[in-house]
């Protein structure tokens, strides 16, 4: 049926070489692909997630982002990483995220086309030239270029290393059966490239290899295979995701299953209709004029399934969200982080109004906070883990909200502010600051827990007394402390000051009774002083809204005069 060069038997090959070849060539593909992404990433920095931020304002746009994103940092598992992280931080709705991952399923193919130009007679010169930039140049930007050339060169270098011994391997007796076979049964070709997918972690890497072999069968392997075990790989690269979000937040997990559910029903679907889609590549790979076993028809073929896919998805991803928010029940419980209110035009129409914006956000991240606070109470007496979650996508949204108002506030101070204006903005500064600290302190307490839990030690019932009574204290005050700054109230911060130092004696008289409990061997409360760092931890917190509310009682932010003791920065 086919015509071949040369046909041997697996027998005749020579195993040990053959492996250590195939797995050298494989791991210097996979190093290159890995090293070109980071540093494309290093090269853009910032922005990257910049971008991702700011113009995903509709599924549509989350798709051309995706797209574009993943194109650069040549990584589907790269965008949908940080796509989950504007997710957990509030910045980003689930259908925006679900846009942003089908459209990385374009983006991705870009690394079979660049396979397909067969330039890996410069695989060499392109090392060369990468190698040259990272270690006679000593900027970072240098540097990292020369990352993107060293990892694109590597790319190449690994596929030629394996081209051999693939080509050998491709025109065995034993694997022209096992092609006409799933010729002949496509779902087994489904199988193959779900499981080899799965098992080397990289879609990039199979397709690679697919086209490596199709190429070097010389006719033995027909293009309906190629595509069945193309669909396979689909499927495969998914398990990434899906063991990224183990033990991940709801949002994580939820993408993940979107990524999933699309990646499988696209599968399936083109799978009932794989001789026919043969077919049209191979017309298409014809017109445009290509050798029928090209390496860049398996590419058209893998293009044209993402392309057709995402075209058909795009219109069920309101349906897509529901089914997967359906079957990952639950509630993030997370206060969405409404930053849109820092409008720039504001600064210069009316600093004024931007102050009162600032405000709002700010106030806004009180609450947060406040949330943190009390998800780090929970946690204190029920070690569960998705409240150690919830706690750090809490801590993730304060530093978001944290940098974002900080620089608006930088910008308002820039514009010219009169003297009232000036100590409101200050005071906003304070704030922010203060709110990021007690969340930074919340974070010391939950990760306090977490190792008791992991070490064994057991709180005596006098310390869980001892820490519900100092909580509630400290729930209280961060009452007064958000109600005072809504209402620029001075009476209600008066009364955290007094709370404050409630809070105070009481820390002071719990550190004293520990001691004492130690030293009598009435506790083994010893290892690593947990609880006398989780006491301090809460003091600080404590000293954080009083520094808020002393900024409210005084008259003058700038007033030097004034000497508290608890507004001292720890």
């Amino acid at each position: 049926m086919y015509i071949l060069a040369e046909i041997i038997n697996i027998s005749e090959i020579e195993w040990t070489e053959t492996i250590f070849t195939l797995v050298g060539g494989l791991g210097i593909f996979l190093f290159g692909i890995k090293t070109m992404g980071d540093s494309l990433k290093a090269l853009a920095g910032n922005k990257i997630k910049i971008i991702i931020e700011k113009t995903t304002t509709n599924p549509f746009f989350g798709v051309l982002i995706g797209i574009l994103v993943t194109g650069l940092i040549q990584s589907s598992s790269g965008t949908t990483a940080l796509t989950v992280g504007l997710v957990r931080a509030g910045l980003m709705t689930l259908p925006q995220a679900v846009g942003i991952i089908i459209g990385a399923n374009i983006g991705t193919t870009i690394t079979s086309v660049l396979i397909g130009l067969k330039i890996k007679e410069f695989a060499l010169p392109i090392i060369a030239v990468g190698s040259f930039l990272i270690f006679f140049f000593q900027g970072k930007k240098s540097k990292n270029l020369g990352g993107v050339f060293l990892g694109f060169g590597m790319l190449f270098f690994g596929l030629d290393v394996m081209g051999g011994k693939l080509k050998l391997l491709a025109n065995t007796f034993e694997f022209i059966e096992i092609i006409n076979n799933v010729a002949d049964k496509p779902y087994l070709g489904l199988i193959v490239g779900a499981v080899s997918t799965a098992a080397i972690q990289s879609s990039s890497a199979t397709i690679g290899i697919l086209q490596t072999i199709y190429q070097e069968s010389e006719g033995a392997f027909p293009l309906i295979s190629a595509i069945a075990i193309l669909l396979g790989n689909n499927i495969g690269t998914t398990v990434t995701a899906v063991l990224a979000a183990i033990g991940g937040s709801i949002a994580a997990k939820r993408t993940a299953l979107a990524h999933v559910l699309f990646n499988v029903f696209g599968s399936i679907l083109f799978f009932l209709f794989i001789r026919p889609y043969t077919s049209l590549i191979a017309s298409l790979a014809a017109w445009s004029g290509l050798d029928a076993y090209d390496s860049l028809v398996i590419s058209y073929a893998h293009m044209g399934f993402n392309i057709i896919n995402t075209l058909i998805m795009f219109w069920f991803i309101k349906q897509l969200v529901w089914v997967v928010t359906f079957i990952i029940r639950g509630d993030e419980g997370l206060i969405k982080v409404d930053v849109d209110s820092l409008q720039d035009h504001l600064i210069l129409e009316s600093p004024i109004l931007a102050l009162e914006s600032a405000k709002l956000v700010v106030l806004n991240m009180g609450n947060v906070a406040q949330q943190m606070f009390h998800t780090t109470v929970e946690y204190s007496f029920d070690q569960e883990h998705k409240l150690l979650e919830k706690g750090m996508q809490y801590e993730e949204m304060l530093d978001t909200i944290d940098k974002k108002a900080h620089d608006y506030l930088v910008k308002i101070a820039q514009g010219g502010l009169t003297d009232t204006a000036s100590q409101l903005q200050a005071e906003y500064v304070d704030t922010i600051r203060d709110f990021e600290r007690i969340g930074d302190h919340c974070t010391n307490i939950l990760q306090f827990f977490e190792m008791r839990q992991e070490d064994k030690v057991e709180l005596s019932e006098d310390a869980i007394k001892e820490l519900t009574k100092l909580y509630d204290v400290v729930k209280q005050t961060f009452e007064f402390t958000l109600e005072a700054f809504r209402n620029d109230d001075k009476a209600i911060a008066q009364r955290v000051v007094e709370y404050e130092d409630v809070i105070d004696r009481l820390v002071i008289k719990n550190r004293k009774r520990h001691i004492r409990r130690i030293n009598t061997n009435e506790s083994a409360e010893t290892q690593d002083a947990l609880y006398i760092d989780i006491l301090s931890n809460i003091e600080r917190i404590g000293d954080h809204c009083c520094n808020i509310a002393i900024n409210i009682i005084q008259d003058s932010y700038y007033n030097e005069e004034l000497d508290y003791e608890a507004a001292l920065d720890d």
